[in-house]
Protein backbone atom coordinates (compact mmCIF):
# COMPACT_ATOMS: atom_id res chain seq x y z
CA UNK A 1 0.00 0.00 0.00
CA UNK A 2 1.86 3.45 -1.52
CA UNK A 3 1.36 5.98 0.86
CA UNK A 4 4.18 8.55 -0.02
CA UNK A 5 5.21 9.82 -3.24
CA UNK A 6 8.54 11.22 -3.90
CA UNK A 7 9.57 13.03 -7.10
CA UNK A 8 12.45 14.18 -8.87
CA UNK A 9 11.52 18.22 -10.22
CA UNK A 10 13.46 18.02 -13.54
CA UNK A 11 12.31 15.80 -16.32
CA UNK A 12 9.22 14.45 -14.25
CA UNK A 13 7.37 17.46 -13.11
CA UNK A 14 9.11 19.66 -16.32
CA UNK A 15 9.46 17.97 -19.34
CA UNK A 16 13.56 18.13 -18.49
CA UNK A 17 13.93 21.11 -21.32
CA UNK A 18 15.50 24.64 -20.04
CA UNK A 19 14.58 27.78 -22.15
CA UNK A 20 17.55 30.75 -22.21
CA UNK A 21 15.45 34.48 -22.50
CA UNK A 22 17.70 37.10 -24.00
CA UNK A 23 18.81 38.16 -20.03
CA UNK A 24 19.98 34.66 -19.57
CA UNK A 25 17.52 33.40 -17.16
CA UNK A 26 16.06 30.21 -17.50
CA UNK A 27 12.48 28.88 -18.08
CA UNK A 28 11.29 25.67 -17.30
CA UNK A 29 7.92 24.04 -18.87
CA UNK A 30 5.51 22.19 -16.72
CA UNK A 31 2.11 20.64 -18.44
CA UNK A 32 -0.97 21.57 -16.48
CA UNK A 33 -2.08 18.00 -16.16
CA UNK A 34 1.13 17.13 -13.75
CA UNK A 35 -0.02 20.53 -11.67
CA UNK A 36 -3.16 18.91 -11.11
CA UNK A 37 -1.72 15.81 -10.60
CA UNK A 38 0.26 16.34 -8.08
CA UNK A 39 -2.84 18.71 -5.74
CA UNK A 40 -5.17 15.68 -6.48
CA UNK A 41 -2.68 12.87 -5.25
CA UNK A 42 -2.37 15.16 -2.09
CA UNK A 43 -6.47 15.66 -1.88
CA UNK A 44 -6.45 11.53 -1.65
CA UNK A 45 -4.44 11.41 0.96
CA UNK A 46 -0.71 10.63 -0.25
CA UNK A 47 1.99 12.49 1.67
CA UNK A 48 4.51 14.23 -0.83
CA UNK A 49 7.88 14.70 -1.08
CA UNK A 50 10.44 15.82 -3.75
CA UNK A 51 14.08 15.57 -4.23
CA UNK A 52 16.00 17.61 -6.49
CA UNK A 53 19.54 18.17 -7.74
CA UNK A 54 19.05 21.54 -8.61
CA UNK A 55 18.94 24.61 -6.42
CA UNK A 56 17.71 27.80 -8.09
CA UNK A 57 15.09 30.19 -8.41
CA UNK A 58 12.63 28.12 -10.07
CA UNK A 59 13.22 25.27 -7.37
CA UNK A 60 12.42 27.75 -5.45
CA UNK A 61 8.86 28.07 -6.79
CA UNK A 62 8.17 24.53 -6.87
CA UNK A 63 8.50 24.56 -3.45
CA UNK A 64 6.49 26.66 -2.46
CA UNK A 65 4.04 26.45 -5.08
CA UNK A 66 2.89 22.67 -4.24
CA UNK A 67 1.99 20.99 -0.82
CA UNK A 68 4.62 19.07 0.10
CA UNK A 69 5.22 17.50 3.39
CA UNK A 70 9.39 17.87 2.73
CA UNK A 71 11.29 19.42 0.03
CA UNK A 72 15.15 18.95 -0.83
CA UNK A 73 16.98 21.21 -3.21
CA UNK A 74 20.43 20.61 -4.26
CA UNK A 75 20.31 16.87 -3.16
CA UNK A 76 21.76 14.38 -5.23
CA UNK A 77 22.46 11.26 -2.35
CA UNK A 78 19.00 10.82 -3.13
CA UNK A 79 18.89 7.06 -1.62
CA UNK A 80 20.40 8.40 1.57
CA UNK A 81 17.18 10.94 1.20
CA UNK A 82 14.67 8.39 1.26
CA UNK A 83 15.69 6.63 3.99
CA UNK A 84 15.82 9.93 5.94
CA UNK A 85 12.52 10.72 5.18
CA UNK A 86 11.41 6.89 6.07
CA UNK A 87 13.13 7.27 9.41
CA UNK A 88 11.45 10.70 10.01
CA UNK A 89 7.87 9.58 9.20
CA UNK A 90 8.05 5.75 10.12
CA UNK A 91 6.69 4.68 6.62
CA UNK A 92 8.65 1.52 5.21
CA UNK A 93 10.35 1.81 1.82
CA UNK A 94 7.84 -0.59 0.56
CA UNK A 95 5.08 1.63 1.33
CA UNK A 96 6.71 4.09 -0.78
CA UNK A 97 7.19 5.42 -4.61
CA UNK A 98 9.41 7.34 -6.08
CA UNK A 99 9.44 8.78 -9.93
CA UNK A 100 12.03 9.90 -11.33
CA UNK A 101 14.24 9.64 -14.97
CA UNK A 102 18.09 10.41 -14.27
CA UNK A 103 21.36 8.99 -13.32
CA UNK A 104 20.52 10.19 -9.72
CA UNK A 105 17.59 8.37 -9.76
CA UNK A 106 18.45 5.27 -10.39
CA UNK A 107 19.49 3.87 -6.47
CA UNK A 108 16.01 5.83 -5.30
CA UNK A 109 14.06 3.64 -7.67
CA UNK A 110 15.29 0.44 -6.98
CA UNK A 111 15.08 1.12 -3.41
CA UNK A 112 11.50 2.11 -3.35
CA UNK A 113 8.38 -0.38 -2.93
CA UNK A 114 7.32 1.26 -6.24
CA UNK A 115 9.72 2.73 -8.68
CA UNK A 116 8.24 4.56 -11.57
CA UNK A 117 9.97 6.54 -14.70
CA UNK A 118 8.83 8.78 -17.69
CA UNK A 119 9.11 7.13 -20.91
CA UNK A 120 11.75 9.44 -22.00
CA UNK A 121 13.97 8.39 -18.63
CA UNK A 122 17.56 7.38 -19.51
CA UNK A 123 18.01 3.88 -20.30
CA UNK A 124 19.47 3.14 -16.28
CA UNK A 125 16.29 4.80 -14.80
CA UNK A 126 13.93 2.39 -16.91
CA UNK A 127 16.36 -0.83 -15.84
CA UNK A 128 15.50 0.16 -12.35
CA UNK A 129 12.22 1.12 -12.22
CA UNK A 130 9.25 -1.27 -11.57
CA UNK A 131 7.20 0.76 -14.37
CA UNK A 132 7.46 2.98 -17.18
CA UNK A 133 5.14 5.46 -18.13
CA UNK A 134 3.60 6.16 -21.19
CA UNK A 135 4.16 10.24 -21.21
CA UNK A 136 7.12 11.48 -21.42
CA UNK A 137 8.17 13.63 -18.00
CA UNK A 138 6.51 17.27 -18.00
CA UNK A 139 4.17 15.99 -20.58
CA UNK A 140 1.19 14.37 -18.17
CA UNK A 141 3.17 11.57 -16.83
CA UNK A 142 2.27 12.34 -13.17
CA UNK A 143 -1.79 11.83 -14.16
CA UNK A 144 -0.65 8.26 -15.25
CA UNK A 145 0.18 7.98 -11.66
CA UNK A 146 -2.79 8.50 -10.03
CA UNK A 147 -4.54 5.47 -12.18
CA UNK A 148 -1.53 3.20 -11.75
CA UNK A 149 -1.75 4.00 -7.69
CA UNK A 150 -5.66 3.55 -7.58
CA UNK A 151 -4.99 -0.08 -8.98
CA UNK A 152 -1.61 -0.78 -7.01
CA UNK A 153 -3.38 0.30 -3.75
CA UNK A 154 -6.87 -1.92 -3.97
CA UNK A 155 -5.70 -4.99 -2.73
CA UNK A 156 -8.82 -6.72 -3.55
CA UNK A 157 -8.51 -6.27 -7.99
CA UNK A 158 -7.54 -8.13 -10.51
CA UNK A 159 -4.91 -5.40 -11.33
CA UNK A 160 -3.12 -5.43 -7.50
CA UNK A 161 -2.83 -9.40 -8.04
CA UNK A 162 -0.98 -8.72 -11.32
CA UNK A 163 1.24 -6.40 -9.70
CA UNK A 164 2.11 -8.06 -6.94
CA UNK A 165 3.03 -11.14 -9.56
CA UNK A 166 5.11 -8.68 -11.83
CA UNK A 167 7.17 -7.54 -8.31
CA UNK A 168 7.81 -10.72 -7.50
CA UNK A 169 9.03 -11.91 -11.39
CA UNK A 170 11.33 -8.32 -11.18
CA UNK A 171 12.81 -9.06 -8.48
CA UNK A 172 13.96 -12.44 -8.76
CA UNK A 173 15.49 -11.08 -12.12
CA UNK A 174 16.95 -8.17 -10.50
CA UNK A 175 18.46 -10.30 -8.24
CA UNK A 176 19.77 -12.90 -10.69
CA UNK A 177 21.13 -9.64 -12.89
CA UNK A 178 23.61 -9.29 -10.02
CA UNK A 179 24.44 -12.63 -9.52
CA UNK A 180 28.01 -13.33 -10.96
CA UNK A 181 28.20 -16.86 -10.06
CA UNK A 182 25.15 -17.47 -11.50
CA UNK A 183 25.51 -16.41 -14.76
CA UNK A 184 28.95 -17.35 -14.87
CA UNK A 185 27.29 -20.93 -14.64
CA UNK A 186 24.35 -20.28 -17.18
CA UNK A 187 26.82 -19.25 -19.45
CA UNK A 188 29.99 -21.96 -18.70
CA UNK A 189 26.99 -24.61 -19.30
CA UNK A 190 26.14 -22.81 -22.73
CA UNK A 191 29.75 -23.43 -23.76
CA UNK A 192 29.90 -26.95 -22.86
CA UNK A 193 26.71 -27.71 -24.71
CA UNK A 194 28.48 -25.55 -27.63
CA UNK A 195 31.82 -28.48 -27.71
CA UNK A 196 29.45 -31.39 -26.92
CA UNK A 197 27.22 -30.58 -29.95
CA UNK A 198 30.15 -29.86 -32.11
CA UNK A 199 31.75 -33.51 -31.01
CA UNK A 200 28.30 -35.39 -32.03
CA UNK A 201 27.24 -35.35 -28.36
CA UNK A 202 23.68 -34.88 -26.97
CA UNK A 203 22.02 -32.54 -24.50
CA UNK A 204 19.09 -34.74 -22.28
CA UNK A 205 17.06 -32.46 -19.94
CA UNK A 206 14.47 -34.10 -17.35
CA UNK A 207 11.62 -32.57 -14.94
CA UNK A 208 8.58 -33.69 -13.03
CA UNK A 209 5.06 -31.68 -13.17
CA UNK A 210 5.38 -28.33 -14.53
CA UNK A 211 9.00 -28.75 -14.82
CA UNK A 212 8.56 -32.01 -17.21
CA UNK A 213 6.87 -28.98 -19.70
CA UNK A 214 10.10 -26.90 -19.15
CA UNK A 215 12.54 -29.33 -20.65
CA UNK A 216 10.37 -30.61 -23.30
CA UNK A 217 10.15 -26.45 -23.72
CA UNK A 218 14.08 -26.09 -23.80
CA UNK A 219 14.74 -29.33 -25.48
CA UNK A 220 12.29 -27.83 -28.51
CA UNK A 221 14.23 -24.41 -29.09
CA UNK A 222 17.57 -26.52 -29.84
CA UNK A 223 15.81 -28.93 -32.42
CA UNK A 224 13.48 -25.57 -33.76
CA UNK A 225 15.52 -22.35 -34.32
CA UNK A 226 15.60 -18.64 -32.67
CA UNK A 227 16.79 -16.71 -35.81
CA UNK A 228 18.72 -18.60 -37.85
CA UNK A 229 17.37 -21.55 -40.62
CA UNK A 230 19.61 -24.00 -39.61
CA UNK A 231 20.27 -28.32 -38.71
CA UNK A 232 18.26 -29.19 -35.55
CA UNK A 233 20.77 -29.48 -32.46
CA UNK A 234 20.72 -32.86 -30.65
CA UNK A 235 18.58 -32.49 -27.80
CA UNK A 236 15.76 -34.53 -25.93
CA UNK A 237 13.69 -34.24 -23.03
CA UNK A 238 13.09 -37.63 -21.16
CA UNK A 239 9.66 -38.42 -21.46
CA UNK A 240 7.04 -38.65 -19.13
CA UNK A 241 4.72 -40.27 -21.28
CA UNK A 242 1.81 -42.83 -19.25
CA UNK A 243 3.47 -46.05 -20.97
CA UNK A 244 6.80 -45.02 -20.00
CA UNK A 245 6.29 -43.89 -16.33
CA UNK A 246 4.28 -47.32 -15.54
CA UNK A 247 6.37 -49.51 -17.19
CA UNK A 248 9.72 -48.42 -15.58
CA UNK A 249 7.40 -47.95 -12.72
CA UNK A 250 6.24 -51.47 -12.16
CA UNK A 251 9.31 -53.48 -13.04
CA UNK A 252 11.29 -51.29 -10.96
CA UNK A 253 10.71 -47.69 -9.27
CA UNK A 254 9.15 -44.27 -9.81
CA UNK A 255 12.13 -42.93 -8.90
CA UNK A 256 14.45 -44.80 -12.00
CA UNK A 257 11.74 -43.31 -14.67
CA UNK A 258 14.46 -40.89 -16.15
CA UNK A 259 18.04 -42.79 -14.94
CA UNK A 260 16.66 -46.04 -16.93
CA UNK A 261 15.75 -43.38 -20.12
CA UNK A 262 19.47 -42.05 -19.71
CA UNK A 263 21.16 -45.35 -19.18
CA UNK A 264 19.46 -46.47 -22.54
CA UNK A 265 20.25 -43.73 -24.61
CA UNK A 266 23.32 -41.79 -22.88
CA UNK A 267 26.81 -41.31 -23.82
CA UNK A 268 29.83 -40.16 -21.97
CA UNK A 269 30.64 -36.61 -22.82
CA UNK A 270 26.72 -36.13 -23.16
CA UNK A 271 24.64 -33.79 -20.84
CA UNK A 272 21.94 -34.07 -18.33
CA UNK A 273 20.11 -31.37 -17.39
CA UNK A 274 17.98 -32.04 -14.74
CA UNK A 275 15.42 -29.31 -13.81
CA UNK A 276 13.03 -29.29 -10.21
CA UNK A 277 12.26 -26.32 -8.44
CA UNK A 278 12.98 -27.80 -5.03
CA UNK A 279 15.97 -29.52 -5.81
CA UNK A 280 14.57 -32.63 -4.19
CA UNK A 281 12.78 -34.37 -6.71
CA UNK A 282 13.85 -38.22 -6.41
CA UNK A 283 13.45 -39.26 -10.18
CA UNK A 284 15.32 -36.08 -11.16
CA UNK A 285 18.31 -36.79 -8.63
CA UNK A 286 19.04 -40.31 -9.52
CA UNK A 287 18.78 -39.20 -13.47
CA UNK A 288 21.74 -37.01 -12.81
CA UNK A 289 23.45 -39.84 -10.11
CA UNK A 290 23.10 -42.01 -12.78
CA UNK A 291 24.85 -39.20 -15.74
CA UNK A 292 27.70 -38.94 -12.91
CA UNK A 293 27.86 -42.46 -13.40
CA UNK A 294 28.50 -42.58 -17.04
CA UNK A 295 30.68 -39.95 -17.58
CA UNK A 296 27.50 -37.49 -18.64
CA UNK A 297 27.82 -34.01 -17.41
CA UNK A 298 25.34 -33.32 -14.75
CA UNK A 299 23.54 -30.06 -14.87
CA UNK A 300 20.77 -29.20 -11.79
CA UNK A 301 18.20 -25.93 -12.57
CA UNK A 302 16.23 -25.07 -8.98
CA UNK A 303 15.29 -23.15 -7.01
CA UNK A 304 16.68 -21.29 -3.53
CA UNK A 305 16.53 -24.91 -1.08
CA UNK A 306 19.59 -25.56 -0.49
CA UNK A 307 20.24 -29.56 -1.21
CA UNK A 308 23.36 -30.24 0.10
CA UNK A 309 23.85 -33.13 -2.72
CA UNK A 310 23.54 -31.00 -5.80
CA UNK A 311 26.86 -29.41 -5.02
CA UNK A 312 28.68 -32.80 -4.45
CA UNK A 313 26.80 -34.28 -7.68
CA UNK A 314 26.23 -31.92 -10.02
CA UNK A 315 29.11 -29.93 -12.64
CA UNK A 316 26.49 -27.20 -12.65
CA UNK A 317 23.75 -25.99 -10.05
CA UNK A 318 22.38 -22.99 -11.30
CA UNK A 319 20.04 -21.78 -8.12
CA UNK A 320 16.79 -18.97 -8.96
CA UNK A 321 16.65 -16.43 -6.26
CA UNK A 322 13.47 -17.45 -5.26
CA UNK A 323 11.16 -20.73 -3.34
CA UNK A 324 8.08 -19.61 -5.29
CA UNK A 325 7.22 -22.69 -8.16
CA UNK A 326 5.70 -20.35 -10.76
CA UNK A 327 8.33 -17.88 -10.42
CA UNK A 328 11.30 -20.03 -10.00
CA UNK A 329 9.91 -21.93 -13.23
CA UNK A 330 9.80 -18.63 -15.53
CA UNK A 331 13.50 -18.36 -14.83
CA UNK A 332 13.96 -21.69 -15.75
CA UNK A 333 12.73 -20.98 -19.43
CA UNK A 334 14.70 -17.80 -19.33
CA UNK A 335 17.62 -19.64 -18.63
CA UNK A 336 16.72 -21.94 -21.59
CA UNK A 337 16.23 -19.65 -23.76
CA UNK A 338 19.74 -17.93 -22.88
CA UNK A 339 21.18 -20.96 -24.04
CA UNK A 340 19.70 -22.36 -26.63
CA UNK A 341 20.01 -18.83 -28.08
CA UNK A 342 23.37 -18.54 -27.57
CA UNK A 343 24.60 -21.75 -28.89
CA UNK A 344 22.63 -21.45 -32.27
CA UNK A 345 24.69 -17.84 -32.62
CA UNK A 346 28.02 -19.55 -31.81
CA UNK A 347 27.69 -22.35 -33.94
CA UNK A 348 25.74 -20.93 -36.90
CA UNK A 349 26.44 -16.93 -36.90
CA UNK A 350 24.89 -13.71 -36.01
CA UNK A 351 21.17 -13.10 -36.54
CA UNK A 352 19.11 -13.66 -39.32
Amino acid sequence: MIELIVLDIDGVITDGSVIIDSRGHEQKQINLKDIDAIFELHRRGYKLAAITGEDTEIVGYFEKRFPWEYFYRGNKTKKETMQQIEEGTGISRKNICYVGDGKYDVEPLTYAGLGLCPANAIDRAKHAADIILQNDGGKGCLWELISILEKYNNETSSYNYFYQRLEEHEDIFKKMASDQRLMSAVMDIAGDILELLQKGGQIFLCGNGGSAADAQHIATEFISRFYKERPAMNAEALTVNTSTVTAIGNDYSYERVFSRQLEGKGRAGDMLIGISTSGRSKNVLEALRCAKRNGIIPVMLTGDQGVQELDELCKYVVMVPSRITPRVQEAHIFIGHVIAEYVEYKMFGEKA
